[in-house]
């Protein structure tokens, strides 16, 4: 099924960077940057050591009596289970996909079941929505738009489940349910295969401005909330803290920065080697290894950033005295790492833990999470802030993100033990990993996240910049660059979540060879995008004076944070064009084009003009932002101009030789 929709708006949320900086995540995605013969060595290698002592399953190893007792079937279920998921190689890394083999094996009864969970249900309706707007497929007999029913009852009733001991007989529900399924299943089979007959034949299949709103926007509207959930746990702590005075702002600020650059956005790129290693290990059917990898990471990166956080103890104060004028700022950033660090661990384990659901197909899992620890996060700053009784004021805020860090971790843990979810992903853990398989292949780990920390850390560094130019103009400055950076991020998340959107939807068309469609999905977003920034920049100027007072009633602040707002407000369009163009470039596969771009006009243009605007020309935290607006103006013209001036054809030839090349068994 060479021509199907292949990608979802999960797929690629999962892979977002995000922070507890200001820093904007996303536009980099790390695993675009390693050579896909790379990744295959190291997979193989852990392999042939033998990390795993479990053997690969097998359709014979399934193949047992059905009438066997209770616990037996219980424990075949999770094992037939497994290895329907381990076909999914569409959600996991493609460079291991195992469709070949196991689709074709002898005796493999479950091709329709294979066939659910290959294409999600989500782009089968998306195909099916394009297949009617042409008149290529009978409405009548396609699949109608009702809840569907769920995917395991046969699989339930042919594994013995719908099987009544006491009356020897199977409850009649099941076989309702059961041929609702094959009715289903026919009907998706039915938009399927009409789907292929018409790419291979040539017929036109366009979509419409119409029909690209509605899909970019219904797709990215749950990612708007998702980023902003994400987003809240630095809000949260800048919030609460600006009220207390400016300082204390300047503080905040100036240790979230050095927390982030330092450590928790290099934890992030190094995690970022798991995408690669356990979706391979998953896709291979090694269940056992995946465990055995997302371990050893963890372990691995509590070590290394050990000597991080004993020089966040005891030396993090005389490192900022050097940089940073304002001693009082420096000791209170110094006391915000000195607590942070406790909850490093506890981040660790919830970026690793992250990625061993993602690579089962699981990607809701760390948004449950946030739902709760980001609610609690803020009643956490609010108590340990502000209460008269028990709060301990400034230091409430690096106290409610190590609490944060670690309700993370353990919800996330608890999400993986208690979850009904069908992948099951407690059959990848086959307990604590062994002494001498810790530290095997450790030094090809780290060459996959070398590319992912070098990523991570440029995307976020070009912000942290502006906090460490502002502390040197001053204490108020510094609080209203907190401010604006804050505000700044907030405004990013709508236009960020439509280039997400975006670049699912342009990928599918691409893999489709449907690059008229791409043409004008790429238009809707640009249109979309400037729609949103024009409301964000109507907010951000006329409510100016209200925004800067949420956040301070420090005259000298809000007078700043006011005077700077409006060249933020004007900023929007050009930071909205460039996420939107951004994700274009991501949907075609050129995203490293769009990488280089950013690096390109954030080092060599934005922060070197910011700098001289702000230091030679004296114009403060405006020129700030003066500068980076610069960047992003350079951003949106040559990126787009490398979206609507390509060669489309050579574009989809290209997918097409990737596509064949992970589809090697």
């Amino acid at each position: 099924m060479p021509n199907q929709f292949k990608y979802t708006t999960d797929e690629r949320r999962s892979s977002v960077i995000y922070s507890t900086s200001v820093g904007k995540g996303g536009l980099y995605v790390p695993q675009d940057y390693i050579p896909p013969e790379a990744t295959e060595r190291v997979i193989d290698e852990e392999m042939e050591r033998g990390d795993s002592s479990d053997e690969p399953l097998t359709y014979q190893s399934l193949s047992v009596n059905r009438n066997s007792n209770a616990g037996s079937n219980k424990r075949r279920s999770d094992e037939y289970q497994s290895l329907i998921e381990a076909n999914n190689a569409r959600t996991l890394q493609r460079e291991h996909n195992a469709r070949q083999s196991i689709t074709n094996a002898d005796g493999y009864g479950a091709i329709s079941n294979y066939r659910k969970n290959s294409i999600d249900k989500e782009l089968l309706e998306e195909e099916r929505d394009l297949l009617i707007d042409n008149h290529l497929l009978d409405t009548s007999k396609s699949r109608r738009h009702s809840q569907s029913v769920g995917i395991n009852a046969a699989q339930d009733f042919f594994l013995g489940q719908g099987y009544n001991e006491n009356t020897n007989s199977v409850h009649p529900d099941l076989f309702i349910e059961g041929e609702e399924e094959v009715e289903e299943e026919e009907e998706e089979e039915e938009i399927i295969n009409t789907w292929e007959d018409a790419i291979e034949s040539g017929k036109e299949i366009s979509t419409s401005f119409h029909r690209e709103i509605q899909v970019i926007s219904v797709n990215a509207f749950p990612l708007v909330f998702t980023f902003i959930l994400q987003n809240s746990l630095s809000l949260a702590s800048i919030f609460s803290v600006s009220h207390l005075g400016t300082k204390e702002l300047g503080g905040v600020t100036l240790g979230s920065m050095t927390a982030n650059i330092t450590c928790l956005a290099a934890i992030q790129g190094l995690c970022t080697c798991l995408d690669t290693l356990c979706s391979q290990a998953y896709g291979a059917r090694n269940n056992h290894l995946v465990g055995v990898l997302v371990q050893r990471c963890a372990i691995i990166t509590c070590l290394a950033f050990l000597p991080v956080m004993y020089i966040w103890f005891f030396w993090s104060d005389r490192i900022l005295a050097s940089m940073i004028p304002e001693k009082e700022l420096c000791s209170l950033a110094a006391s915000y790492l000195k607590i942070t660090a406790i909850g490093v661990p506890g981040f660790i384990f919830f970026e690793c833990g992250k990625r061993f659901l993602q690579c089962q197909g699981i990607f809701h899992a760390s948004t449950i999470v946030l739902v709760i620890c980001a609610p609690l996060n803020a009643i956490l700053n609010y108590i340990l802030v502000w209460d008269k009784n028990i709060g301990i004021g400034y230091l409430g805020a690096p106290t409610s993100v190590a609490i944060s860090y670690w309700a993370m971790a353990l919800g996330l843990l608890a999400y993986t033990v208690l979850t009904k979810h069908p992948a099951n992903p407690m059959k990848c853990w086959n307990g604590v990993i062994k002494p001498n398989q810790l530290f095997r292949n450790w030094k090809k780990m780290f060459n996959l996240a070398l590319p992912g920390i070098i990523m991570v850390e440029a995307e976020f560094l070009g912000f942290e910049i502006l906090t460490v130019f502002a502390s040197r103009i001053g204490t108020a400055p510094l609080g209203a660059q907190s401010i604006v950076a804050t505000v700044a991020s907030l405004a990013y998340q709508v236009p960020f979540s439509i280039s997400v959107s975006t670049s699912t939807r342009v990928a599918n068309f691409i893999g489709a060879s449907l690059y008229k469609s791409c043409i004008i999905t790429c238009k809707v977003s640009l249109l979309l995008s400037f729609a949103c920034s024009s409301l964000n920049m109507l907010i951000i100027f006329t409510f100016k004076k209200q925004i800067a007072g949420l956040f301070s009633s420090e005259e000298d602040v809000v007078s700043l944070v006011v005077s700077t707002l409006p060249i933020l407000a004007f900023m929007q369009l050009f930071d909205a064009f460039n996420a939107s163009t951004a994700g274009c470039l991501r949907g075609q596969g050129r995203q490293k084009i769009g990488g280089y771009i950013n690096l390109f006009a954030f080092y060599c243009i934005g922060i070197p003009m910011a700098y001289c605007l702000a230091f030679v020309f004296n114009t403060g935290v405006g020129g700030l932002w003066y500068g980076i607006t610069c960047a992003l103006v350079m951003m949106s013209i040559c990126q787009g101009y490398a979206v609507f001036h390509c060669d489309w054809k050579q574009i989809i030839e290209a997918a097409k030789v990737r596509n064949s090349e992970s589809c090697r068994p």
